[in-house]
């Protein structure tokens, strides 16, 4: 009777995971390196379909000219110095002076950055794929949005 009961459990907890595996996107077409993301069905711009927010920022190291400033400078359109990229272009924000990026403290992004035909080494966060500014700086297209943790100049 005792391996009868213990079959028994032991077969109704196999078939509650099997329930549960078959439940499991394991091939979830809105992956990125293996996380989950999430759409954002509010975007504005012609790649809406894109819009996402990344579970886990991505750690980026990216090669890129700065275009203008965005919110006062505390962020910027840049341009990636890259061949073959889907999205050349993004929006990086410099941290406040606090280190947020919420920007309740005020902290543009230093003005030896902001010279013309820099090249920069742009080390942070890729947070996910926006509507920022789509309408106004970026074509009408949901880009990159990057929290900046370091630049250096290159060239």
């Amino acid at each position: 009777m005792k391996k009868l009961l213990i079959i028994s459990l032991s077969l109704s907890i196999a078939f509650i995971g099997l329930i549960w595996l078959a439940n499991q996107p394991f091939l979830n077409k809105n992956a990125v390196l293996g996380q989950e993301i999430q759409n954002d069905s509010s975007a504005w711009c012609d790649n809406s379909d894109e819009a996402i927010d990344f579970e886990y920022p991505i750690p980026i190291v990216w090669t890129a000219k700065m275009e203008g400033c965005l919110a006062s400078c505390q962020g910027a359109s840049f341009t990636r110095i890259t061949e073959d990229d889907k999205y050349a272009q993004f929006a990086g924000y410099y941290p406040d002076s606090k280190g947020n990026y919420d920007i309740d403290d005020w902290n543009p992004i230093p003005d030896k950055y902001q010279k013309h035909d820099l090249f920069l080494k742009i080390t942070g966060k890729w947070i996910g794929i926006q509507d920022d500014h789509s309408q106004t700086v970026f074509n009408g297209k949901c880009i990159p949005i990057v929290n900046i943790e370091k630049i250096e100049i290159i060239n």
